[in-house]
């Protein structure tokens, strides 16, 4: 007669060989399941990613043509851009001038820029200048995380307030009148919020004043449009401002 302990082991034994292969076999499910997984979502990136670069050059269209009159220029300006940094930006940040050209001459330039000093992180715009006098042709914000209600006044959707930027000039390095009116200058504020606005035309009185000191430089460089263009998403609505 098999003694009690032996046999109580060799029955815990089988039952761990059994635990094992279960733990194998579903093991072994899951990693198909995650290589079916990452098949199907790569081969939906290869199915739609023309229609999403498709999509994205619409969307850049759209928003060159609300900064640029399109009736101005006969190129295609969303193939003709290219790469810069502004001067006084400690950091990374890529930027884009988009150049709009009638025949071979230069009528406007649509750059975009970060303002990095916004109340709750970056707030990306896209700045249009006319290359005849360097006045801004129109303004857009791409996106930021300013507060709904308050910092997202900057949105075209949410206020007119961007619009006021229109054939306005920088005259100087220095020109006082660019800042809110809470700085003495002649752009408002939103009631609340100081922050947004104040950063908002910073950066735009940065690039016009790089337009204006590296015009030539901007517009005899290599066409970077043979990448694909970055942005445009739409504004984000989340965070706070003060």
């Amino acid at each position: 007669m098999m003694d009690k302990p032996l046999e109580q082991s060799k029955k815990t034994t089988k039952e761990q060989s059994i635990f094992r292969l279960a733990i194998q076999k579903n093991s072994q499910v899951l990693a198909l399941f995650a290589i079916a997984c990452t098949a199907i979502v790569g081969l939906i990136n290869e199915l739609t990613k023309d229609q999403i670069k498709a999509q994205a050059q619409q969307q850049l269209l759209k928003t060159l043509h609300s900064i640029i009159e399109p009736k101005r220029y006969n190129n295609d300006i969303t193939k003709e851009c290219v790469n810069f940094r502004l001067d006084d930006q400690k950091n990374d940040i890529i930027q884009t001038a988009y150049i709009a050209r009638n025949a071979d001459n230069v009528i406007a330039v649509a750059m975009t820029a970060t303002a990095t000093n916004g109340y709750n992180g970056n707030i990306d715009l896209i700045v249009a200048i006319n290359n005849i006098d360097d006045s801004i042709s129109g303004v857009r914000v791409l996106r930021h995380k300013e507060t709904p209600g308050l910092g997202d006044k900057i949105e075209l959707r949410k206020s007119d307030w961007i619009l006021s930027f229109s054939g306005k000039k920088v005259l100087s390095d220095h020109d006082s009148r660019w800042a809110v009116t809470k700085d003495n200058g002649m752009f408002d504020q939103f009631t609340g919020a100081t922050i947004t606005p104040r950063a908002v035309v910073q950066v735009i009185e940065k690039t016009v004043l790089y337009f204006q000191q590296h015009k030539q430089e901007l517009l005899t460089k290599i066409n970077a449009c043979n990448v694909e263009p970055e942005q445009l998403s739409t504004p984000s609505e989340e965070s706070d401002d003060k």
